[in-house]
This record gives C-alpha cells, structure tokens and sequence, in this order.
C-alpha cells in the first residue's frame, strides 16, 4: 500500500514537471501563430484605441499579427464569456475595465462566466480619468448645480454611461447617494461613441467621457465640462475643478484597464505577455503617442499585483453596490 501511494505521489510529482517543462518550452516560442486581442466595447472608444496600439506594437515585438476583435455588449460581459470559452493557449487575450473581473458578479444573476474561475490576470494597464460633460440647455454649470437640478426633478436627469455597473454608473449613484439621493436616469450604451452622439444631439444630458473624446467637443463649445474625477487638476482641463475640490471624494473612481487570458492559460506563457506588455507600456515613445493623449497613467503591474488588486477591490465595490442601492439584474 506504501509503496503504491509512493508511486502515485511520484507520477503526480512528474506530470507536474512535464507540464512546468512544456509551458517553458511554449513560452520561449510564443507566439508562433495569429493572437486575437478582445475589445468588449464598439470602434474609436478608449479601450478600443489601447487594443489597437497594443495590438500594433505586440505585432512588432513578436513577429506575428495580432488583431482587435470587437464584441461589446452587457457591460463587457459579451466579450468577457468569449474569452471564457477560448482555448486556453495565450492565442487570445481580453483588454477591458473591472466590470468583468469584480462588478458584473455583483450585480448580474445569469453571467455565462464565471468572473472568479475563469479568468488569468495578466497585467492591468492603465488608469484613466473622466471628465463630466453636459449639454450647454441642461442650463448647468457646476457639479452643484447638476446635483441640485437632478433633486428638484427626479428621474429626469439623464446620463449615458458604457454599460451597467461601469465605473461611470458607480460614480453617479455615489454623486446622488451624497447629495439627497440617487435620482438621476441612467442609459446604457456599449461604446462611448453612441452616447457623445446623443449627447451632442441632445438626447442624454449628460455623461462621463474620456478626455481625448471629451476635449475637441469642450473645446468647441459643444459640451460644459463640470468635473474631472482625478486628484488634481489636468493640464488638458486646466479650469475644470476635480471631485476632491467639490467635495465628493467617495465617487473618485478611475476608469482602469487591464489584461486577461482564458484560465488554464500555462504561467510561463502568462508571465511572458506580462514582461511583453509592461515594457510597451513603459515606453517613452508609447507614452506620449498612446497613454497621454487619452489622459492615462501607466500602472503595468505584475499577474500576482493584478490579482492582489482584484482581491482588495471586491470587497469595496461590494460594499458600494449595498449602499448605493444598485439593482441586480
């Protein structure tokens, strides 16, 4: 008896090593064929811009093409249970924000992922803020008088935001839950593009936006820019106040983007597109092409710090979604 559980421990010790050795041996070779990079969002949104100049450079570095696959919809649900389902090989990779990894477990009944199992970190990219936009009729011109006007009319206040639970949903349910109460009417939309488009078409009346969407438009006089949630002024918005200055440092939330595989992915082949990625990332040339014009901040972290974060934020957010009084759906 001692002697064959002896040796099942040893055959089990030896695949493990076979199976460390090939992911080693994979890694060194990687790719050695197409990657496909899901954007869970539609064309010419932030994500898209980074999964596309990502895509481009990684082109380069490996030697193989790598191409941009859009399928937005369900708050990056869509996008994110492809994933899921792909081979788990390093061939395809997701680029989006927490609402696969954290929000969308929060807050719906019927994902077809599952957003704690079948997900490899990988590494998150950047952090990005927001700029609050309105339409010049709203007749608004501060973050105050927006809470204020949204009191006196519940309901009748709109903002687009990417998707529920995206940080742009999050940020206003805090906005309203510390100024009397949410009572502001949300639209989702699964891209940023739609949502400027009826905003400028006065549809919506307001929305949080990307800086390098949000700036030719505020530099038009098209929109009133009333607040930026970073923690201090922006020399793109150099007059806009931010959320600490108006007092509403709770709803601070950045917009981050991060990297993930299918899980099973081998970590030797993780840990290269990690190394890969981060020293794109932290590319002088990338920076000033990719990462500024869209008001970024490089955070190019490791798998272990990737999941760590996960791990820390969850808690929060679940914490957030109960006060703020979110619907599940």
């Amino acid at each position: 008896m001692i002697i064959r559980r002896w040796r099942s421990a040893l055959a089990i010790v030896i695949f493990a090593m076979a199976f460390q050795a090939y992911g080693t041996e994979t890694a060194a070779n990687f790719p050695s064929q197409m990657v496909k990079i899901i954007v869970p969002y539609t064309a010419g949104g932030l994500t898209d811009v980074m999964g596309r100049a990502l895509a481009s450079r990684l082109e380069q570095k490996w030697g193989e093409t790598v191409i941009v696959d859009n399928k937005p919809g369900a708050s990056e649900s869509v996008g994110a249970a492809l994933l899921a389902k792909s081979a788990a090989d390093g061939l395809t990779i997701f680029i989006g924000s927490d609402a696969p990894f954290i929000v969308n477990g929060l807050l719906k009944k019927n994902l077809t992922y599952n957003p704690d199992t079948d997900f490899e970190p990988i590494t998150r990219l950047t952090e990005s803020f927001g700029v609050l936009i309105v339409r010049p009729s709203l007749g608004v011109k501060t973050l105050k008088e927006f809470l204020e006007l949204a009191q006196r009319k519940p309901n009748q206040v709109t903002f687009g935001s990417e998707g529920v639970g995206s940080p742009s949903e999050f940020r206003m349910r805090i906005l309203g839950g510390e100024s009397g109460g949410y009572k502001m009417s949300h639209i989702p939309y699964n891209g940023m593009n739609p949502i400027m488009t009826d905003l400028l078409g006065g549809r919506i009346d307001s929305a949080w936006m990307p800086a390098h969407l949000a700036k030719p438009q505020v530099d038009a006089g098209k929109v009133i820019p009333i607040a930026v949630n970073i923690p201090e002024r922006t020399w793109m918005f150099p007059s806009v106040p931010t959320m600490n200055e108006q007092g509403y440092v709770n709803a601070n939330m950045t917009f981050k983007m991060m990297l993930a595989a299918p899980a099973g992915t081998p970590k030797p082949i993780i840990d290269k597109i990690a190394l890969d990625v981060r020293e794109i990332m932290k590319d002088p040339d990338f920076y000033e092409q990719v990462i500024k014009p869209i008001g970024g901040i490089v955070i190019a972290d490791t798998p272990e710090q990737f999941t760590a974060y996960i791990k820390k934020t969850k808690p929060f957010l679940a914490n957030v979604v109960k006060e703020a009084k979110f619907d599940t759906q």
